[in-house]
Parts: structure tokens; sequence; C-alpha cells
């Protein structure tokens, strides 16, 4: 083959071309998987009522920024005692639902996920929309901006 031409009649820049494409393609694939798999398991933590496990999504560190209803909070640790404190309970958790609108990959170590978030309660319904910045920290990706609101 190689004698008869396919090197000899300019084909290898194509072949070469088609495989980088092909191994660029599923990289990419691969990180928007895991981001909805972290934001799945997030959502499931939820609903079980266990927002320890739900934090897990976020970077545990000072730097982790949070905004809405007009505040800004930083830490995890804010963030989680803030959410402690307006979800008390199972009740007030209420059933949680993601959808994912758009992951737009920033780099091979950072991704915006933009969408909406749904809370069925027995006594209302929440709704609102979300942009996260979402980083591969420690071969892990979590959230290290989170602006959420009604």
């Amino acid at each position: 083959m190689l004698k008869n031409g396919l090197w000899n009649k300019g084909m290898w820049p194509r072949v070469l071309a088609t495989l980088l494409l092909l191994v660029t393609c599923h990289v990419s694939a691969v990180p928007t998987d895991e981001i909805t798999q972290m934001l799945k398991g997030q959502q499931d933590a939820w609903n079980r009522g266990d927002l320890d496990a739900y934090m897990q999504g976020y970077w545990k560190s000072d730097r982790l920024r949070f905004v809405s209803n007009g505040k800004f909070r930083f830490g995890w640790d804010e963030t989680l005692a803030t959410y402690k404190k307006n979800y008390p309970n199972k009740e007030a958790l209420g059933e949680l639902k993601f959808t994912i609108k758009e992951i737009k990959m920033l780099s091979n170590y950072a991704a915006m996920v933009v969408g909406r978030w749904d809370l069925r309660r027995q006594k209302d319904a929440p709704t609102g929309v979300f942009t996260l910045l979402v980083e591969k920290i420690d071969d892990n990706w979590v959230i290290t901006m989170d602006h959420s609101s009604d």
C-alpha cells in the first residue's frame, strides 16, 4: 500500500488530520460527561437530604465564590452553613432537579455550565437559573464559582 502511492499521493496529511480530529473529539466529550455526573451526584445527594454530600461538588476552599439573592459568599464553610440555615430539614430541601442547558469547555481544566434548577416542595415550587465555573482540581471536577438566581 505504501509502495502503491497512499503516502506518495498526499494522503498522509488527510489521514493524520482525521486521526487528530477523532482524538480531539473523544477527549472533549469526556470532561462534559464527568461534569454532568458530578452535578447528578449533587442532585441525588440533595434529594436524599444529605447537604454534606451535596457540598462535595463544590471546591473545598476559602476561595470558593457563591452569588445568590444579591449576596456574595466566600468559602466552602460559609456556603455549607448558609445551605444548612436555609434548608434545615428534608421538607425545606424538597426535590431538586437540574437541567443543564450548556457546558462550554474553556480549557482542558475549566468549563462554564449554564442551566436551570427546579425545586418541588409541599408549600411551593421555586425555580431559577445558574451559571457555574467548574474546574478540574486534584483530578476532580468541582464548582469554583456559582451564580444562582430565581
